[in-house]
């Protein structure tokens, strides 16, 4: 069992790197800055985390492992729809909440591709794109492409009411490409 302490001076290092994440960008936090704005000691901070990029890395996946798995996303009838209280990543840029500037950091993107493609996060998220005809070099470059356009899409200035019309333009522009892919 996990200790109580453990789990809150853990925690406190998470959102205090949320909380400057909102004043710079994660190259310009230092560890000592992110203890005394955690409210924790350097050394118990290192108990955790090597260094700030660790932190940040557990928030990218922090923030992933709430997301519907991309495969079910790209197979699912109206993607709009909850599963589980799991939100597609498009839904979950535009109200990222005490995320957004973590989502909105420039390594957020390229630390999301790292972990997804090294399995650190769960969801196997390249294999929806492995289909008859693709490499894995292929799939793996039209992955990226959906993702850097979602991530491009969700964190412009649409308007909220043409939010879903967006959402639903795009899901079916992704599902169609794919489907083009399989017919081949």
């Amino acid at each position: 069992m996990v200790d109580a302490r453990y789990l809150r001076s853990r925690r406190a290092v998470k959102e205090a790197l949320l909380v400057l994440l909102e004043k710079r960008q994660i190259a310009g936090i230092a560890m000592t800055e992110l203890a005394r704005e955690a409210g924790v000691s350097r050394s118990t901070l290192y108990a955790h985390f090597g260094n700030v990029q660790d932190v940040y890395a557990e928030l990218v996946r922090d923030f992933y492992t709430s997301l519907r798995p991309l495969g079910v996303h790209l197979h699912c009838g109206d993607c709009s729809v909850q599963s589980s209280g799991a939100r597609p990543f498009c839904v979950a840029l535009r109200d990222a909440g005490p995320y957004l500037f973590l989502v909105k950091d420039a390594h957020f993107l390229p630390t999301l591709f790292e972990q997804l493609e090294s399995g650190l996060v769960e969801g196997g998220a390249l294999s929806a794109y492995l289909v008859p005809g693709l490499n894995e070099a292929q799939a793996r470059a039209v992955f990226r492409f959906q993702m850097s356009g979602c991530y491009a899409v969700a964190l412009s200035d649409a308007p909220a009411e043409e939010w879903a019309r967006v959402q639903q333009a795009l899901d079916t522009f992704i599902r169609g490409g794919l489907n083009a892919l399989r017919a081949g």
